[in-house]
């Protein structure tokens, strides 16, 4: 008996070690800070999420207890009523640490018990230093250049601040792989471009696509932390909007590439598929439709989105069906208005090379700034057998409001129509706040 009591308890107490090893404990001691709560969040893509509201212990003292360790990732001490706020690393084990810091001085942070984090305020203290050494030869270089000398120091020394730099960044990577700080440093080294030769133009593409091929190199799209840091949301959105031909085709592609890249970290994945379905949801460019469509039928409609429920799929699958047929490319799907005589104009039988078919509104701001080019447009190019196809979008007993301005905007030479009913909305989903609706050709 007296055996098994001891295996019990030596049992016993391996649980409890492995229990205390799995928990995380973190104290902060704020100088000059009246206030009496602290807020802990966490970075999410474009986000801050909030994960606790801690209550003073005594002026300046706060505690983060959690029995179970957080998703690694960078968090955030926020201080009211500024919400200035010191960030920490938060890994995959159990850790117990403090940090000591002034409410007036967010820079100067000193950590106890946990060496990422004391390595990672290390090196925020070693950027400081040589940035402002940077900022002091900038100042310089300009100088000179304003006064047409030049500075060989100045810039001997920023050239020499580089290399110490880059030299600190190797040996955090080297000490810490795999860990938060390792991710933060390597994501955030920047290409080394290759040297390229032949003329300047052709060298600037060379750099342009290379640069753009192995623009993710640096980060690792697996890391759990990953979602949880400031700069993946800067780097993607980057890479979205800077980097890539803003087209639809080119767009469609690229966000293949991302998500692709992004498949092996579930957390990523699922939130950058639905951060790229809202953003062209709404449609502030002309042809951003095509990217909603894509994204619907290739991995919604696919079943790449399991956390999504039934009825929001089918709503998915309802607005790209609609927006389908009117894709630019497309021919537009067959439509009868009507003219203020309410004779009927069916599209199909429109006669002409080309027929531009242009929904607007009397109250309109966008059509009212654009019509006068769009009346140029017809004027220049209607005795090449171009044909204007007019459908005011104003319905019910609005629609008697769609003539006097016809006159009043120079659109008499076009067919113009309406339709009270707006049946034509069966066919064509039309938003008049929505640009890629406005304009829209039709070729035969």
């Amino acid at each position: 008996m007296k055996n098994i009591t001891v295996a019990c308890l030596l049992l016993f107490s391996l649980f409890q070690n492995i229990v205390i090893s799995q928990t995380l404990s973190v104290s902060f001691d704020v100088k000059n800070y009246v206030n009496d709560t602290v807020i802990i969040g966490n970075y999410y893509g474009d986000k801050n999420l909030v994960k606790d509201t801690l209550v003073a212990k005594s002026k300046g003292k706060f505690v983060w207890n959690q029995d179970t360790i957080p998703a690694p990732g960078v968090y955030l001490a926020l201080l009211k009523p500024d919400n200035t706020y010191v960030q920490f690393l938060i890994g995959d084990k159990g850790e117990k640490f403090s940090m000591e810091f002034d409410a007036n001085d967010l820079l100067d942070v000193k950590v106890k018990g946990s060496p990422e984090n004391m390595a990672f305020y290390k090196y925020l203290s070693f950027l400081k230093d040589k940035r402002t050494v940077a900022d002091t030869m900038k100042a310089r270089l300009d100088r000179a250049k304003a006064s047409n000398t030049t500075d060989k120091v100045s810039q001997g020394v920023l050239d020499q601040l580089d290399k110490e730099v880059k030299k600190h960044q190797s040996d955090i990577v080297e000490q810490y792989p795999g860990s938060i700080i390792w991710l933060l440093i390597r994501s955030n080294i920047d290409i080394e471009l290759p040297e390229f030769t032949g003329p300047e133009d052709t060298i600037r593409y060379k750099r342009y696509y290379y640069y753009k091929d192995h623009y993710f190199d640096n980060i690792d799209p697996k890391h759990p932390a990953l979602i949880r840091t400031p700069f993946i949301h800067q780097k993607i959105d980057y890479y979205i909007t800077k980097l890539v031909n803003q087209q639809p085709d080119s767009l469609i592609k690229s966000l293949d590439l991302v998500l692709h890249w992004l498949e092996p970290n579930g957390e990523a994945y699922r939130f950058y598929l639905a951060d790229f379905l809202n953003r062209y949801a709404q449609m502030k460019m002309v042809g951003q439709d095509a990217l909603y469509v894509h994204l619907v039928d290739n991995y919604y409609s696919k079943g790449k989105a399991t956390w999504v429920s039934k009825e929001n799929l089918d709503k998915m699958k309802e607005n790209s069906d609609e927006l389908r047929p009117i894709l630019i490319g497309k021919i537009m799907p067959d439509i009868t208005t009507y003219k203020e005589d309410g004779s009927p104009v069916r599209l199909s039988d429109i006669k002409s090379p080309h027929t531009v078919v242009i929904f607007w509104a009397p109250d309109c701001g966008h059509c009212q700034k654009v019509m006068p080019d769009v009346v140029k447009f017809f004027n220049n190019n209607k005795d090449k057998g171009l044909k204007m196809l007019g459908i005011c979008t104003k319905g019910g007993d609005k629609t008697a409001t769609c003539w006097p301005a016809v006159k009043e905007k120079g659109m008499e030479g076009f067919i113009n129509t309406a339709d009270e009913y707006s049946r034509y909305n069966m066919k064509v989903r039309i938003n008049p706040l929505q640009k890629s609706s406005f304009l829209m050709k039709r070729r035969r």
